[in-house]
């Protein structure tokens, strides 16, 4: 029930009364004086305080974002392929008979050609023939290439264990990631037709992915506001309220006397810096400006952009991205091929030089970054070949009717395969990288490790590998802890 009491004038004057009738302080005329004058003085002159301070406010000395630099990417071959024609290591070159390079899909011994201090390709096969010529345009030529890139490469491989050939080891968890664990400012990986299952270590890190025909585009459109820049949502516009919302943070700190307070300052700077990094975002040639290599000096220097297909223009600047501590890796899986039945001038010969052309375009992204990098090449089986076909393909304008292409004959269930990998350092002296298990010197068929064991530990160790390259031997503790959480013992580096 509500009880309703009139109250009058004299009421309304005084203060309310507490619970025990006991009148509450009541303001003396000094006291209402004071605190008049208090407010008035703040309607006064506060407006005109932020205003001066507003008028005085500086953009924010933004530090420089944290980065790792060197490239790590890799490339997935879906299906198994004659993936003994694409690099050796010295011990299979050594005991290489007429049998083993047949097996191999290669010309055999008298044309291998070493690359660095422990590994060979096949000089006329349609890979090493391209890894050779290297980019279009390269200032010297392929000679220079080979001098000032390819004598700066080692090697490394685990022997036999990706042996589920074919779909059998499709989502056996070939691919993995390495972002966050490689600092870079945008903290996701790229990934290019990945579709398979990751390592069950990788799952879950952050990556962006480009699929379909791959563009400067498909990368450039990963990196944007979402929804799109358009409208009153524009570079100009960001920066204006970055600029109005930095002005305000000045002007009250200064009301509320904030650089007396620790802390703040900092907290001022990083959220001013986080406003105006939305303005670069909301600018629409920012991605281009990062995925295009016409736009990018250290490659043009470097190759003749315009000759490179669309593929390759976006692989060679994401590469150079990597390299620079911008994206984090490049993983890239490539389909169709199980190789065994396909024709070695229509089909075998170009995917080898579309993959050897992918590598060229790392190599390339290394050299003008001037960084380290480490390249994965893993496949889930192998296609045994039956020797090899003569073809005629051409390289960077320079065409060769005597390449020696890989016949492929059948499955093999992986008896010569390995997870590859390439070591790159622009101040020479690359790591002699570790190839492990063994090979039967009379088929050249490859055995596992014992201390490798899966495909599972050897991605592990392949991706460790590659981090502690970059990293100048350190392996970041928060990646090992993942591979070790995952069941991995995350001992199969090989450097």
């Amino acid at each position: 029930m509500l009880i309703k009491v009139k109250k009058n004038w004299k009421d309304f004057a005084e203060f309310c009364k507490n619970g025990n009738d006991k009148p509450r302080h009541q303001l003396s005329r000094r006291e209402l004086l004071q605190q008049t004058i208090l407010t008035g003085s703040l309607s006064l002159f506060l407006p005109e305080t932020i205003t001066r301070a507003i008028a005085h406010a500086e953009t924010p000395v933004c530090p420089a974002p944290v980065r790792a630099p060197g490239a790590i990417a890799q490339i997935y071959a879906e299906g198994g392929s004659t993936i003994s024609a694409r690099w050796i290591s010295d011990a299979q070159a050594d005991v290489m008979n007429a049998g083993m390079a047949a097996n191999y899909g290669i010309s055999g011994q008298a044309n291998l050609i070493r690359l660095g201090p422990n590994f060979v390709i096949d000089g006329v096969s349609p890979f090493g023939f391209t890894i050779l010529q290297g980019p279009p345009g390269y200032p010297g030529g392929p000679a220079a290439w080979r001098t000032n890139v390819l004598s700066k490469v080692s090697g490394g491989a685990h022997l036999g264990p990706f042996n589920q050939d074919d779909g059998a080891g499709e989502n056996t968890g070939l691919s993995g990631g390495v972002s966050p664990y490689k600092v870079s400012s945008m903290g996701k990986d790229l990934k290019v037709g990945v579709n398979t299952a990751l390592a069950t270590w990788a799952n879950g890190l952050p990556s962006a992915s480009a699929n379909g025909n791959l563009t400067t585009a498909s990368f450039a459109n990963t990196f944007s506001l979402t929804p799109a820049a358009a409208g009153l949502i524009n570079s100009g516009a960001l920066t204006a309220s970055s600029e109005a919302a930095n002005s305000l943070a000045d002007a009250m700190g200064e009301v509320f006397a904030n650089q007396q307070r620790k802390g703040s300052q900092q907290l001022m700077t990083s959220a001013g810096c986080g406003f105006f990094g939305n303005s670069a975002l909301a600018d629409p040639n920012y991605g281009a400006q990062l995925f295009n290599p016409a736009n990018i000096p250290a490659l043009t220097a470097k190759t003749t952009v315009a000759q490179l297909a669309a593929k390759e223009q976006a692989l060679l600047a994401a590469y150079y991205q990597s390299a620079m501590g911008v994206a984090g890796g490049v993983i890239m899986q490539l389909g169709g091929r199980d190789y065994h039945g396909q024709d070695p001038q229509g089909s075998i010969g170009p995917k080898q030089i579309e993959e050897a052309r992918a590598i060229v375009m790392f190599l390339a992204a290394c050299d003008a970054a001037q960084t380290r990098g480490s390249m994965i090449m893993t496949s889930n089986g192998f296609a045994i070949a039956d020797g090899v076909q003569t073809t005629n393909f051409t390289v960077n304008g320079v065409n060769n009717a005597n390449l020696q292409t890989s016949i492929a004959s059948g499955d093999a269930g992986g008896s010569y395969n390995a997870g590859l990998m390439l070591f790159f350092n622009p101040a020479g002296a690359p790591p002699q990288g570790r190839f492990t298990g063994t090979v039967t010197s009379t088929t050249g068929n490859a055995r596992i490790d014992p201390n490798v064991g899966s495909s599972r530990e050897a991605i592990a160790g392949l991706y460790l590998s590659a981090l502690a390259w970059i990293g100048n031997g350190v392996i970041p503790p928060a990646a090992l802890a993942k591979v070790k959480a995952a069941g991995l013992k995350g001992t199969a580096i090989l450097i």
